[in-house]
């Protein structure tokens, strides 16, 4: 059995991940998927200064996955969903340790080496830090 962890942040780089996953397993029984959403705790304490409800905050959280649930359901992809909080790469990395998945996968924001240097990426990091394969789309 093959295990992808999905990394999704609701942006159009992970609905592209979305669709290179569901190109990789389609006509294929034997996987397991996983998508991971990961709550920025920088974002999470901005969203509680402004004063947003938790129930406000989930309902985004779950408007930021549509995008990749719609191409994975299209596709005919099973899938179950984690949300999680945290450092984004740092949660995405624990997640696919403690789940033994075989494979992450995740979008690139394609920042250039200057941008990527000084503001750091999500992908960038985890490709450093996980002891796994890592396929990043772009």
């Amino acid at each position: 059995m093959k295990s992808i962890l999905l990394a999704s942040d609701g942006s159009p780089h992970a609905s592209k991940a979305a669709e290179h996953v569901a190109a990789l397993l389609k006509g294929n029984a034997d996987y397991r998927l996983m998508v991971v959403h990961v709550i920025d705790h920088e974002a999470s304490k901005h969203d509680a200064w402004l004063g947003m409800n938790p129930g406000a905050r989930h309902k985004e959280r779950e408007e930021k996955l549509k995008p990749v649930s719609r191409v994975l359901e299209q596709a005919g992809i099973a899938y179950s969903v984690n949300l999680t909080r945290g450092d984004p790469a740092e949660e995405i990395i624990t997640c696919a340790e403690k789940e033994n998945m075989d494979m992450i996968v995740i979008g690139s924001r394609g920042l250039n080496a200057v941008q990527e240097l000084v503001l750091g990426s999500v992908s960038h990091k985890v490709v450093q830090k996980a002891d796994r394969p890592v396929l990043v789309v772009k």
